[in-house]
């Protein structure tokens, strides 16, 4: 019983809400884009460019104002922004549900970005008020794979019955779920002195930092990676042979393989540093990235690779978003690092557009390829700051 004790959050008003605000707000319409994309093509009868062009609007406008709000994070009235942007994104897509107008539907759009934008940044800098910022992102990571578990067959099931319109009904039921969870955020930034990345007098680093910087690029590349391939996924699975309906179960199962995950995260920890476990994060998703994209010749790398999407990638991005988390103890590098990945997500799928009509997916995968590479280097350099950060600590232990 004391061991499983040690893998419950400490604070669970904190990691639920912190999952709330940034995952059941903040980027929840990442889960319900292939739906989103779907209706809107089909109800508003608009191109597979035009509707993607409508979602990346959307997520533009999540990273702008998480961006925008990221420095104020040490200050902020965190729970009041955070209940504030869901009560936008609440209203924004109860509205959605009722406009067929495209230019009317993008504004409205745009509005709910922004909304979605103050949740993220507020749950992402909670983060960095646990006592151990890693075991926290894994459990927030953990409690999103089971959201995602749940609502790929309700927004499934919401599509087909009741269009566009049911859908953004959905989320909107979804993200009044979450808000009951948000009142349960601290307002201000905790401290804790005897937590893993507490420094006196330190620990607070200028956005604009080069660790800071690099932090914010390592986000956005591998969110970029990933939204990558996720855009054709669909897409490789018809061409090698399976329906429509058989992808759902299969995209269902492997987001509920993909607890696994975030269990590692949080079960793992910090037991072999920071460093080994980023970096495999880091090189097993893009493998996978490359498994489904390249999977058009085979059926069972496509099949393999497709069940270990989530579990990669959440594995890597609990480790980032503690890694984020852990630079700065009052939030604002993880609440930008967070802003970065909704920009990684808007950009992906336009870049992949241009590189499979230059090249097929043959091309799409050497740009994954680089695109991992450049995640890679990028994240060295604040895993170098959280060394850094530790090793004038360990004299003063051995002395005491």
């Amino acid at each position: 019983m004391n061991n499983l004790r040690q893998y419950l959050p400490d604070n669970w008003g904190l990691v639920l809400s912190a999952f709330a605000a940034a995952y059941g707000v903040g980027i929840l319409n990442l889960l319900a884009l292939p739906f989103l994309i779907s209706a809107v093509m089909s109800d508003l009868k608009l191109d597979a460019a035009q509707a993607g062009f409508l979602m990346s609007a959307e997520f533009i406008f999540t990273m702008l104002a998480s961006l925008i709000v990221a420095p104020a994070m040490g200050r902020a009235p965190r729970r009041t922004l955070a209940i504030a942007g869901a009560i936008v994104v609440i209203a924004a897509n109860i509205i959605s549900a009722s406009i067929t107008d495209v230019y009317v539907l993008a504004a409205i759009r745009c509005i709910a970005g922004v909304g979605a934008g103050l949740c993220l940044a507020c749950g992402n800098a909670s983060v960095s008020s646990a006592k151990d910022p890693d075991q926290a992102a894994g459990q927030m990571n953990f409690l999103f794979v089971g959201l995602m578990a749940i609502v790929m067959i309700a927004y499934a099931d919401a599509m087909g019955s009741g269009g566009l319109a049911g859908l953004y009904y959905a989320i909107a039921i979804t993200n009044i779920l979450m808000l009951v969870l948000i009142f349960f955020m601290p307002q201000k930034a905790i401290i804790h002195a005897n937590a893993p990345h507490f420094q006196h007098g330190g620990n607070h680093k200028n956005l604009f930092s080069t660790t800071a910087i690099c932090m914010m690029a390592a986000m956005f590349l591998f969110s970029m990676r990933d939204t990558m391939g996720w855009a054709f996924v669909e897409q490789v699975g018809v061409t090698v042979g399976y329906s429509g309906e058989e992808l759902g179960r299969l995209f269902s199962l492997q987001s509920v393989i993909g607890l696994i995950g975030p269990l590692a995260a949080a079960v793992i920890g910090k037991r072999f540093g920071m460093s080994t476990p980023v970096i495999i994060g880091i090189l097993t998703t893009g493998a996978v990235s490359l498994g489904y994209v390249l999977g058009e010749s085979s059926k069972q790398m496509y099949t393999i690779a497709v069940m270990m999407i989530s579990t990669t990638y959440f594995y890597a991005l609990a480790y980032l978003t503690a890694l984020a988390a852990q630079l700065d103890s009052e939030g604002r590098i993880a609440a930008a690092s967070g802003a970065f990945l909704t920009l990684g997500i808007a950009v992906g799928p336009a870049f992949t557009g241009v590189l499979a009509e230059a090249g097929g997916f043959t091309l799409v995968g050497w740009g994954i390829v680089g695109v991992v590479l450049l995640t890679l280097l990028a994240a060295l350099v604040p895993l170098a700051a959280v060394r850094q950060q530790k090793a004038p600590a360990t004299p003063a232990a051995s002395v005491a």
